[in-house]
């Protein structure tokens, strides 16, 4: 079985620890296409199919390269998909070449079916994967890594997001649960997800307004939620990567405190001690649940990562250290009134992360010839659906004949015949054009003798 090389978690740090999550790859068993091609050429096109040894050999090597990669190569994994939207153009899906896909969840289980398109389908799906292990090898320390990061994970949703909407449609067979819609979805929010957070880490090395960052970090939480509610659909819940559920959770609480602990800065600047409190009592409580969330992780199940419980311990102790400041300041020196936490005005969203496939994913046709991703394959054999629609002319041109045109004629002719019997025609029409008697040179022979 092939496999590839996992891009190892890591935080801003570079640590191998990290509170970011990646997808795995999928892994296949080998197969080439040549064989099967051959035949299918020979068979359907009566063309030799040695014209086309050369492009063969490079198909199962492009397999290969795409499927037995030492290291991640979104380039090698793009450059296969292309060929594969390409020879769709000249052969059917299923042209009986198997493809066996495990799930990249759970390396127990496969699908196997001879269809171009499942290959095509799960060779996008390692495009994606690939893209959130890229994202996550970025730095979380300087701007420039940020941006890359968060190009990459956009590039990743927007990968998900188009397998889900417009490629799993098209397979023609049960496939493993990684690529079910409601996981495909939970993918492509959770890249989304992961993309605002590199917005969000960006405000706070920009400096940006208490304001403003409270505003991402909504947004951040927003999509947590949308990620909750795809991943907890139907029997996903048992067949997502354990612990994800919890992390997810967990972020969402996470953001909503920061976006409360923000607010209440900007409060602070504004002389606004009352609200400030009600902010940080509201994000005292929220850490307080990620705490529950926690603790009944490491009881039962402990799949959460350490970083991750770091992160919501620093989070609790700067919240918890500022609201008993605030509190005391407020009871002491300013006596604001503290509002309920129903009364405090929400935190509009700034959201900046879109799911954007590259251009080369959507529309490959456009790209033919690239020097980087290699000429197209097969190039010079004509297209499958030509050659269907010249068989389908044939066999419409013979039906319209057979139909419209002769059994029509025969049905005028048979009308005219019975006209004409009933008329007692041309009978009657060769009785008065001929003479009654013995024919007129049989009179003038015997006149003769």
């Amino acid at each position: 079985m092939f496999s590839f090389k996992q891009a190892p978690p890591v935080d801003r740090d570079g640590n191998d620890k990290s509170t970011l999550l990646t997808v795995r790859l999928k892994t296949t068993e080998k197969t080439a296409y040549a064989r099967a091609l051959s035949e299918y050429i020979a068979s359907s096109y009566a063309e030799p199919p040695e014209a086309y040894r050369d492009d063969l050999r490079v198909l199962d090597e492009l397999r290969e390269a795409a499927t037995a990669a030492i290291d991640v190569n979104a380039n090698v994994l793009k450059r296969n998909t292309r060929q594969l939207s390409f020879i769709l153009s000249k052969f059917p899906a299923n042209v009986n070449v198997q493809f066996t896909w495990y799930n990249a969840f759970d390396a127990e289980t496969a699908a196997t079916c001879p269809d171009l398109y499942f290959e095509r389908a799960s060779v996008l799906f390692n495009i994606g994967a690939v893209y959130s292990q890229l994202a996550c090898r970025e730095s979380r320390n300087d701007k420039e890594s940020l941006t890359r990061a968060f190009a990459l994970f956009q590039n990743a949703a927007g990968v998900f997001g188009f397998l889900h909407r417009r490629i799993v449609s098209e397979c023609r067979t049960q496939l493993t649960t990684d690529m079910s819609s409601y996981m495909l979805m939970t993918l492509e929010y959770v890249m989304l997800c992961q993309a605002q957070e590199c917005v969000w880490h960006r405000s706070i090395l920009s400096h940006m307004k208490d304001a403003n960052v409270a505003r991402v970090a909504t947004q951040v939480a927003e999509f947590y939620d949308l990620a909750i509610e795809s991943a907890s659909q139907g029997s996903l819940a048992n067949t997502i990567p354990s612990g994800w559920l919890d992390h997810f959770k967990v972020k969402r609480l996470y953001f909503y405190a920061e976006a409360q602990y923000r607010k209440a800065l900007d409060c602070l600047a504004n002389s606004q001690y009352g609200q400030e409190v009600a902010r940080l009592q509201a994000a005292k409580e929220l850490c307080n649940q990620i705490s529950e969330i926690v603790a009944y992780n490491q009881r039962w199940s402990k799949t959460l990562r350490a970083a991750i419980v770091d992160m919501a311990r620093v989070q609790a102790e700067l919240v918890s250290g500022n609201c008993a400041r605030a509190e005391r300041d407020n009871d002491i020196i300013y006596l604001d009134p503290v509002p309920a936490p129903t009364a405090l005005a929400a935190i509009s969203p700034y959201k900046l992360a879109q799911a954007k496939a590259p251009e080369i994913i959507e529309n490959p046709g456009q790209y033919l010839g690239e020097e980087e991703l290699g000429p197209p394959l097969f190039k010079g054999l004509v297209p499958f659906v030509i050659h269907q629609a010249a068989s389908l002319y044939e066999d419409r041109k013979d039906q319209l004949v057979a139909k419209d045109l002769i059994i029509s004629l025969d049905e005028l002719t048979a009308d005219c015949e019975s006209v004409l019997n009933s008329l007692n025609l041309p009978h009657a029409i060769d009785a008065i054009q001929k003479p009654v008697g013995l024919p007129p040179n049989i009179l003038v022979g015997a006149d003769e003798i």
